[in-house]
């Protein structure tokens, strides 16, 4: 179904500087399938911890967090849609800050919040690998050796450094040089990667990663989608899901751990940014019915990005507690009730704190351009 509340935060990406303005839904069923990809990784590795006689969640799973190299490119994709027409302004980079501030924190925050409790209160079911961590470092997203205490954070990190080369650019840069300062950016991150190497500091190895090209790569799609012969964008669709899953295939069978972050970056970026592609100018095209459950997993995709590591951690351990954790029906029944509790917790996190979170700053009815540029 293609219509949506208008209560909703995370509603369907919409573009400014059309005249008949573009709503993409296909952002929130991109976003919905990069949650339960991640979602399905850890699955993987509590199953192969408290599961008996062999994993369901066989090794291409392993790589089921190329959902995040998804999120990347429509992270950099939304980003240069909805800065369109705010740059060379100074304050216009406060208020893309301070919206994107808003947008991540609060939520990451409580999240965050919830693991000091458990290492404070129930030491037991903490990570101990991170317990070594800084707290603040942790809470301000600022680069570390390891982890932050909420392990998915490490994705923020690499979004607020996004976030902060894109203030820039707003401040101080036309919109015509943006294509230019992003393959720059690129090339530099190229170079320094290459030069730098192993054993620098952890926010000098945030800044020459690899993975900033998924980002560099979804906002050149953000600015040059409208280009892309009609044609050639299922066909880029479904071959960006097709190459998605052959790395995946490919990596299971020829590494035992994960690749280098730039063989990473090439493996699953390019395939994110041909799905990305291919389906805004698709829809845009023949606005194709997408399922509403997919949907709704799309606008709840950040609260289950963040909480799905409790909900996953909860029920391995009354999996094991129950002792139904031999029979291949058994990981089945456990993956399924564990996947659809995941989409429930991140549903009801969404609607009672995610969403309250922003209509709390929402002191009158905001305008249009306003709207356009809270989208994410």
């Amino acid at each position: 179904m293609r219509g949506r509340s208008s209560t909703t935060t995370n509603r369907p990406l919409q573009i400014p500087r059309m005249t008949r303005p573009a709503t993409f839904f296909s952002i929130q069923a991109l976003r919905g399938i990069a949650a339960l990809m991640v979602v399905l990784f850890h699955l993987r590795i509590v199953e192969g911890k408290y599961g008996q006689d062999g994993n369901l969640l066989g090794a291409m799973f392993a790589y089921a967090d190329s959902g995040v190299d998804l999120f990347f490119v429509l992270s950099g994709f939304v980003m240069t849609s909805i800065a369109a027409g705010s740059y060379g302004l100074p304050r216009n980079a406060g208020d893309f800050l301070a919206r994107r501030g808003w947008r991540v924190l609060p939520l990451y925050w409580f999240y965050t919040t919830l693991v000091v409790a458990l290492m404070l209160l129930m030491p037991g079911m903490a990570n101990s690998a991170y317990q070594d961590q800084s707290i603040l470092a942790s809470y301000l997203l600022w680069p570390q050796a390891q982890l932050p205490l909420l392990t998915v954070g490490w994705t923020l990190i690499h979004e607020a450094f996004f976030y902060l080369l894109m203030a820039v650019a707003i401040a101080f840069a036309r919109e015509r040089q943006l294509p230019w300062l992003l393959l720059g950016w690129a090339a530099a991150t190229l170079l320094a990667h290459g030069m730098l190497g192993a054993g620098i500091a952890p926010w000098a190895a945030v800044a020459s990663s690899p993975l900033s090209l998924e980002f560099i790569a979804g906002g050149l799609i953000g600015l040059y989608w409208r280009r892309l012969p009609v044609g050639f964008a299922l066909p880029l669709l479904l071959g960006g899901a097709v190459l998605l899953v052959a790395a995946m295939l490919h990596l299971a069978a020829a590494y035992p751990e994960h690749p280098p972050v730039l063989r990473r970056a090439l493996l699953f970026g390019v395939p994110a940014a041909l799905l990305v592609l291919g389906a805004v100018r698709w829809e845009h095209a023949r606005q194709p019915r997408l399922p509403a459950l997919l949907l709704a997993v799309g606008d709840s995709s950040y609260s289950l990005y963040l909480g799905h590591v409790f909900v996953i951690s909860a029920t391995g351990r009354l999996w094991q507690a129950s002792g139904l954790n031999h029979a291949p029906w058994q990981h089945a029944l456990f993956i399924a009730l564990t996947v659809v509790v995941c989409v429930i917790a991140g549903w009801l996190s969404w609607r009672w704190l995610e969403l309250p979170l922003h209509r709390w700053t929402r002191t009158r009815k905001p305008s249009a351009r306003t709207l356009q540029a809270a989208q994410e």
